[in-house]
C-alpha cells in the first residue's frame, strides 16, 4: 500500500477517461492543475503517514479508501467497494462507488457484482438523481433493449439532480489523514483529502458518451431530446465541473436548432468561467498552505469548510465557498 497521492489521482483520471469529445473537453486542464501544486512533496509524505493506517482496514471508510486507491486493479477495487457497501449500505458514496465498479466491462464478471443489482438498488433509493438512471440506460444499450434505454434515459433527463457522490470522498480521507499530521500541516492535509474526493466516477461519463452518441441518438426519436434535457440538467446542476462541461457538450451535439446551440454555448462558457475561478482560488489556498503559520492556520479553516461543503453540496458549491472565503486577500 505505497500508492502515491498524485499517482493515484492521475490513475483515477486515466481510468475515467474516454476518447469522446465531451469527456475530453470536460477533463481539459485537470492534469496541469494537479502537476502545478506546491504541495507535491507534502502529498508524498502524507502517503507514508496514511499507508500503515489503512492497510488491512476492515471498516466501511477504510475499505472504500482501499478501493479508491486500487486504481490499477479493478477486481480489488470492486471487492473493496462491495465491502464498504456491506458495512454501511446507507452511505450513498459507497453505493455509487460499488455501482461504478460493477459497470466496468471486465471479464470475468466480478462475483460481488453478480450477487446484487447494485445499479438498480441505487436507482430505487435515489430516484430523483439522474446518475443511476443513466447507468441503467447504458446497461439497456449494451443489451440492445432500445425501449428500456429510452425509458431510463427519459427518467434521467427529468431528474432533479446529477450527483455521483464522489465529493463525499474527501471527507472520508480527511477523517483518516488530518488527525495524523501536525497543526501546521492541517491545511495541506485537507487539500490532499479533497483532491482524492474530487475525481468524478468514470462510469457515468462513459455512459453519457455511449447513450447519447450519434449511433444511439439515431435509434429512436425521443433519445436526442432526452440527451438535450439531460445535458442541460448536468450543465446547471451536476455536482462536479467535469460533469457540467460534459453536459454542455452532449447538449450541444444533440441540439437540433441553432438557437438552442447558442444557448448551450453560453452555458458552456459560464461553466468554464466558474471552473477557472475555482482553479485560481484553489491555487491561492495552496499558496497559503505553504506560507507562514498565520496563513496556514487561515488556510486550514477554509480548507476544512471546503471539504465539508463539497461533501454536502458538490464541487461548484465548495468552490463558491472557497472563492468567497479568500475574496478579501
Amino acid at each position: 500500500m505505497r500508492t502515491r497521492w498524485l499517482a493515484s489521482i492521475a490513475a483515477l483520471a486515466l481510468a475515467a477517461s474516454l476518447q469522446g469529445n465531451a469527456l475530453a473537453q470536460a477533463r481539459a486542464g485537470d492534469g496541469e492543475a494537479v502537476a502545478a501544486s506546491p504541495l507535491t512533496a507534502t502529498f508524498a509524505r502524507f502517503d507514508d503517514l496514511l499507508a500503515g493506517r489503512i492497510a488491512g482496514a476492515d471498516d466501511a471508510g477504510g475499505r472504500w479508501m482501499l478501493g479508491r486507491l486500487a486504481s490499477l486493479d479493478p477486481v480489488a477495487r470492486a471487492r473493496d467497494y462491495a465491502a464498504a457497501f456491506a458495512r454501511d449500505p446507507k452511505e450513498l458514496l459507497f453505493v455509487a462507488s460499488f455501482a461504478d465498479a460493477c459497470m466496468r466491462p471486465v471479464m470475468p464478471a466480478f462475483l460481488e457484482c453478480g450477487e446484487r443489482d447494485i445499479v438498480g438498488h441505487w436507482a430505487s433509493r435515489d430516484g430523483d438523481n439522474a446518475v443511476p438512471w443513466l447507468l441503467q440506460a447504458e446497461r439497456s444499450r449494451r443489451r440492445n433493449n432500445v425501449g428500456a434505454l429510452v425509458d431510463n434515459l427519459e427518467r434521467a433527463s427529468r431528474a432533479a439532480r446529477f450527483d455521483d457522490y464522489a465529493g463525499r470522498g474527501g471527507a472520508v480521507f480527511a477523517a483518516r489523514l488530518v488527525p495524523l499530521v501536525p497543526a501546521e500541516d492541517r491545511a495541506a492535509a485537507f487539500i490532499a483529502a479533497d483532491r482524492q474526493g474530487s475525481v468524478a466516477l468514470g462510469a457515468p461519463l462513459e455512459a453519457l458518451e455511449t447513450v447519447c452518441s450519434p449511433v444511439s441518438r439515431s435509434l429512436e426519436e425521443r433519445i436526442p431530446r432526452a440527451c438535450v434535457r439531460l445535458g442541460a440538467l448536468m450543465a446547471e446542476r451536476a455536482a462536479s465541473f467535469p460533469y457540467r462541461r460534459a453536459g454542455t457538450q452532449v447538449a450541444l451535439a444533440a441540439s437540433s436548432t441553432e438557437s438552442a446551440r447558442v444557448a448551450v454555448r453560453q452555458a458552456a462558457k459560464e461553466v468554464v468561467v466558474d471552473q477557472e475561478r475555482c482553479r485560481v482560488a484553489y491555487g491561492e489556498l495552496e499558496r497559503l498552505a505553504v506560507g507562514a503559520r498565520p496563513d496556514r492556520d487561515r488556510a486550514a479553516g477554509v480548507a476544512e469548510r471546503m471539504v465539508a461543503e463539497r461533501a454536502k453540496s458538490g464541487e461548484p458549491a465548495a468552490c463558491e465557498l472557497l472563492s468567497r472565503s479568500l475574496g478579501g486577500r
